[in-house]
């Protein structure tokens, strides 16, 4: 092979390293590109994820079964005890004006002792009540698990699980009836009449309990 055909082909050669060269680092950064969009888009993801989460956990408190429970405890058999009264009324019906007379002021008294259970049980506290006199009974920050055991313990009807006593404590905060506040990596929760009280120090035989 000549001199000049040597020289040529190192030429080329060169040229083609310079291309491969230039196409990777090109490469390296457009892969770098594209990764960090990736990792804020998936930021972005985790962030949207975990408000659905909350925005329908905080749907539940308000549409929960334990407002179902309410409306179900509201139904009164009041309605029934005019019909049972009405029937007394057509039954005596034939008797004297004074029989009906009596008749009448039963089924009025019927009507006004039923109201009152109505009314007694249309006053069932809402979840976030309840746990909001929970964290008031407490000077220290208490965690979501502290406040459900409390409330399975207390109120054995509700729904005391721990993501819907979450939801029910982050009503609050967003409510500023309550604050949150981190310690590594547990959530404490405080009543906002209880700003003076301080986040317990973590134990250090003891593994964090998870908020």
């Amino acid at each position: 092979m000549s001199d000049s055909a040597v020289t040529e082909f190192t030429s080329v050669q060169s040229q083609y390293e310079a291309q491969v060269a230039a196409d990777l680092e090109n490469n390296t950064a457009e892969r770098k590109r594209l990764r960090s969009e990736i990792e804020e888009l998936q930021a972005k993801l985790e962030t949207l994820e975990h408000d659905h989460t909350l925005l329908l956990g905080v749907q539940g408190v308000f549409t929960g079964g334990s407002g179902a429970g309410s409306a179900r405890g509201a139904k009164v058999p009041g309605a029934r005890v005019p019909k049972r009264a009405a029937k007394s009324s057509a039954a005596s019906a034939p008797k004297s004006a004074k029989t009906s007379k009596t008749t009448a002021k039963a089924r009025s008294g019927s009507k006004g002792s039923a109201k009152p259970a109505t009314g007694a049980a249309g006053k069932q506290p809402s979840l976030a009540q309840l746990v909001s006199t929970l964290l008031a009974a407490h000077g220290e920050p208490r965690s979501a698990a502290e406040i459900s055991a409390e409330l399975a313990a207390d109120h054995p009807s509700r729904n005391s699980n721990i993501n819907v006593v979450r939801n029910a404590l982050e009503l609050l905060v967003a409510k500023s009836e309550a604050h949150r506040a981190k310690q590594q990596k547990s959530v404490f929760y405080t009543h906002a009449g209880q700003d003076g009280a301080a986040v317990p120090a973590p134990d250090a035989d003891a593994t964090p309990a998870a908020g």
